[in-house]
């Protein structure tokens, strides 16, 4: 029997590690109010109390353009929470797995991303989430990151993916546009939680990507939710996606362009096939209904 301690206890990727109920887990669910990763010494305590033999950092800030201005606190989250809780654990022979991001990639590629890829992050937050990423590595042999790429899934409470927001647009009537030029792997929260336990039953460690199958731009992956919407009764028609590209938005923040990973490691460690995000997309717009 596992003891994982899983951080961010209420966000989109903790909620679906609580679905999956394996039976071979005992899972502690901490909130950012409980465990927070600015917080060092309470960090320790929890530890302490807890005792687990693996800890799952869900945590993170995520707010991309907000990274840009909240420089200092996202750094402390990203970068120095990680390499803290990466210590914390390591001293007390605890097995940690955290979350990556593709925006560590420069977008240069034109083919998959492997995990040998040199990363060359173009933001505030890919730089901080390289950091906390290279700290847990370096600090134990037996951590483990998981660098993933647009999630997405159904929660409760939380309505922030890109597929709540394209929907409630649709739904009030506004214009959609969506970049061609912005192209990487939506990844469905539930498969991604099976893999994460999937990969500390084997032991696994180090640098794997973990993205299902398929890369898409942001203007298909609009269209495709917009599409399976309909087909779920969730809104009576498509509305038109204007095709534009990232230089559109005038955006003063340099974000990467093609961030496809590949998931061949993943495959070959787990002996099955990702699948595509299109069997999730579709059980998350049933479970909106």
């Amino acid at each position: 029997m596992f003891k994982i301690l899983v951080t961010g206890g209420d966000g989109l990727l903790a909620h679906a590690l609580r679905e999956l109920q394996p039976a071979d887990c005992d899972l502690v669910f901490l909130s950012h109010s409980d465990f927070d990763l600015t917080a060092p010494a309470r960090m320790q305590e929890q530890l302490d109390e807890i005792a687990p033999h693996v800890v799952i950092n869900t945590a993170a800030y995520n707010l991309v353009d907000h990274c840009e201005t909240e420089r200092e606190l996202s750094w402390a989250v990203n970068a120095v929470g990680p390499q803290r809780l990466a210590e914390f654990c390591a001293r007390a022979d605890i097995r940690l797995v955290h979350y990556g991001t593709d925006y560590v990639f420069d977008g240069k590629k034109t083919s998959p991303y492997f995990e040998a890829d040199t990363p060359n992050p173009l933001n505030h937050y890919a730089g901080g989430k390289l950091a906390g990423e290279q700290a847990v590595l370096r600090t134990s042999t037996k951590h483990l990151v998981l660098r993933t790429s647009w999630v997405f899934g159904w929660h409760p409470t939380q309505t922030k993916t890109f597929v709540h927001t394209i929907l409630r647009a649709a739904c009030k009537g506004h214009e959609l546009k969506a970049t061609t030029d912005q192209v990487s792997v939506p990844t469905f929260a539930p498969d991604l939680a099976q893999w994460t336990l999937e990969l500390i039953r084997l032991g696994a460690t180090g640098l794997i990507h973990a993205v299902n199958d398929e890369g898409v731009s942001r203007y298909d992956w609009t269209r495709a939710i917009l599409e399976e919407a309909v087909r779920a009764g969730l809104t009576p028609q498509a509305p038109p996606v204007e095709k534009v590209t990232t230089a559109f938005f005038n955006s003063t923040m340099r974000r990467p362009t093609y961030t496809v990973m590949s998931n061949e490691k993943l495959t070959k460690l787990l002996n099955h096939r990702m699948g595509s995000w299109r069997p999730g997309l579709r059980k998350m717009l049933a479970q909106m209904k």
